[in-house]
């Protein structure tokens, strides 16, 4: 586009008030050839000079924004993206997010990336390739869980990794952020006693079962996910927790509570318990 359609588009929007004094304004500085195309914000009225200064720099760069929850699963963080992203697809995702694509330390002994993929609102570029993507939540998750205290997890024998399977269970199970502690405290102290930890959200990441219900025939699968039929934490982590879940899996609650059972279905709400029969009677109330 030449400068005389330039300056008459730029009139015509109301940018500048006179094209012909803006095409000479342009010449007289030499920034005829400099004008760079492309799509700009600029305000009516605006002064000859920031006008020439904002299209001869170029056009801001395009950005692409998404948002990954707390709580998604690897399967879903790439469904996400290849929707939010007109120019990532499925296949690109699913390429980038195998672990054998990474070396960092912190995934040393994890099978997959799930629980790495650290949940926020992030901005994106045209030129971002799917593995840019990946690179940058395993950064954030490096960045937001850098300098937390693992001291607990060392004391109690667990390794940063066991404490990330630990997060992505009270992500899935602790509606209200005030009892994410509390559910901490409930799988901690079930592991400390070599109790199976009885947690459905296990069998629904392994079942991709999240929308419904589980049955006693799905409790009865025979898979390293079945916490009721195996002690011990899960094969990986079952979801991407965010930080919050993350420092309750570092700090539990300092109580014996060794169940809980939703007694609020429209908050969400948990009842603790130290004993099954309470567990069982309120479970039978609820019901």
């Amino acid at each position: 586009m030449i400068l005389k359609e330039i300056a008459s588009l730029l009139e015509e929007k109301g940018i500048i008030n006179n094209s012909f004094l803006f095409r000479l304004f342009v010449e007289q500085r030499g920034k005829e050839k400099s004008l760079t195309p492309g799509i700009y914000i600029l305000e009516t009225n605006s002064e000859y000079e920031k006008v020439l200064d904002k299209i001869t720099a170029g056009p801001p760069p395009v950005t692409y924004k998404f948002i990954i929850p707390e709580g998604y699963t690897v399967k879903q963080i790439v469904d996400r993206v290849a929707q939010e992203i007109p120019f990532i697809d499925n296949i690109d995702m699913e390429e980038a997010v195998d672990i054998s694509n990474y070396s960092y330390d912190y995934l040393v002994d994890s099978s997959s990336l799930e629980g790495f993929l650290f949940p926020k609102t992030y901005e994106v570029t045209i030129d971002y390739s799917a593995r840019n993507i990946v690179e940058m939540m395993l950064a954030q998750y490096q960045f937001e869980t850098g300098s937390l205290d693992y001291s607990f997890a060392e004391n109690k024998g667990l390794s940063p990794y066991d404490i990330l399977k630990i997060s992505s269970m009270i992500e899935r199970e602790a509606y209200v952020p005030e009892e994410r502690a509390l559910v901490s405290a409930v799988i901690h102290n079930r592991i400390y006693l070599n109790m199976p930890l009885g947690i459905d959200a296990t069998i629904c990441y392994d079942l991709d079962k999240w929308d419904e219900g589980l049955t006693n025939v799905d409790k009865e699968i025979d898979s390293p996910y079945n916490t009721y039929m195996y002690a011990g934490l899960p094969p990986t982590p079952i979801c991407n927790p965010g930080l919050a879940s993350i420092e309750a899996a570092l700090n539990p609650a300092d109580v014996d509570y060794l169940y809980y059972v939703v007694d609020d279905p429209e908050r969400h709400t948990h009842h603790f318990s130290t004993n099954y029969e309470e567990h069982t009677g309120v479970q039978n109330n609820t019901n």
